[in-house]
């Protein structure tokens, strides 16, 4: 029987390199998708001999893939951007059992919280977390034996050039990584640490690990991408080569035989181990964090949905970049009240009705 594999947001950085290595290593895909990318697409389904594509944006293309969740599918990665795939995962969840499950999706990740993260346990399937961060921490043993998780952040384009002026910087600075090849979304989220909170909400969520257990350091190379304080005093120091392919590749080694020496660079760099608390005046996000620390689930979830409102507004020039945080934070104390999102349907509901308002308000 073949292993189908399906991969959401395959037109994206991830998926790109994703199905380029697969196809080097003669792993067949069975379906892939994108929200609207519609050419790419079908370059990516004819150059890969794929039997299944779905432009999601498009509602017969969603009830199409919704039937095809229904198959038996023994790995599906999630590579995509915002919230609402968390319907078609939960779907997914509703058929398959003894499947992997990997995301690189974030927001898919937070706003399903611990719903999803038990739904996918009692399903018997298993989860693969691909950003850097948590899946450094997945030969961890995770429990309550935890004093504190650092994770890590490189710096963005900004923490290490102290002279930068972040009233004046311009969008092709704020639009580069150092060391990750990213997204717009994910670029902006990086340079003004925003990325670091909903990773923080991601880790809680992902291991149930408390919010004040968990903080972030500054690894400039992006080489060390965890820091576990155990209660006995112990740390353990999780690395690896800043290569996403390291991380979506795990998911096909549980289905696959595939050889370390697929990947370069894998060994031990010392010289790589510098580690800072990070302490920049230039950054509004290092004055709330605290409080961003104490948000409840809902709150987590409106965050996301008026951070995103901030990168169109920011991406149409509507916005300064020094205001994002102000904005965020502005917006996010509008109405606020704590929902309880204890089934998927409210919290699609929820996000659908942020989203709404997002779109027509702003």
């Amino acid at each position: 029987m073949i292993n189908k594999i399906i991969i959401v947001g395959s037109t994206g950085k991830l998926g790109s390199k994703l199905l380029s290595y697969t196809n080097k290593n003669l792993i067949p895909i069975y379906g892939i998708s994108c929200f609207k990318n519609s050419k790419k697409l079908h370059k990516q389904k004819i150059k890969y001999s794929i039997k299944h594509s779905f432009v999601l944006s498009e509602k017969n293309y969603q009830n199409k893939f919704l039937k095809i969740l229904e198959k038996k599918v023994k790995l599906i990665y999630f590579l995509d951007y915002g919230s609402f795939s968390l319907r078609y995962l939960n779907h997914f969840l509703n058929f398959n059992k003894n499947s992997y499950v990997a995301i690189a999706n974030k927001e898919m990740i937070i706003a399903g919280g611990t719903l999803l993260q038990d739904k996918i346990k009692k399903t018997d399937n298993k989860f693969i977390p691909l950003d850097s961060e948590h899946f450094s921490l997945i030969n961890s043993k995770i429990n309550n034996n935890i004093k504190k998780i650092y994770i890590t952040a490189s710096g963005g384009p900004f923490y290490f050039k102290k002279n930068i002026n972040l009233n004046s910087v311009k969008k092709n600075n704020v639009l580069s990584h150092p060391k990750w090849d990213m997204g717009t979304n994910n670029l902006i989220d990086s340079s003004n640490f925003i990325n670091k909170i909903l990773e923080i909400y991601e880790l809680s969520h992902i291991y149930s690990i408390p919010l004040n257990k968990i903080d972030f350091l500054i690894s400039k190379e992006a080489y060390v991408h965890s820091v576990v304080h155990f209660n006995d005093g112990t740390l353990s120091i999780n690395c690896f080569t800043n290569n996403m392919l390291v991380t979506l590749i795990k998911p096909l080694r549980y289905i696959y035989n595939l050889s370390e020496s697929k990947l370069k660079q894998m060994y031990f760099e010392l010289n790589k181990l510098n580690l800072e608390k990070p302490n920049d005046k230039r950054f509004p996000i290092f004055r709330i964090k605290k409080n961003l620390l104490r948000l409840s689930h809902s709150d987590q979830i409106k965050l996301m949905i008026i951070n995103n409102s901030a990168h169109k507004l920011y991406l149409s020039n509507k916005l300064k970049y020094n205001d994002i945080i102000k904005y965020i934070m502005s917006e996010l104390l509008k109405n606020r009240k704590n929902v309880n999102l204890n089934t998927f349907k409210k919290i699609l509901n929820f996000i659908n009705q942020y989203n709404n308002y997002y779109e027509t308000n702003v």
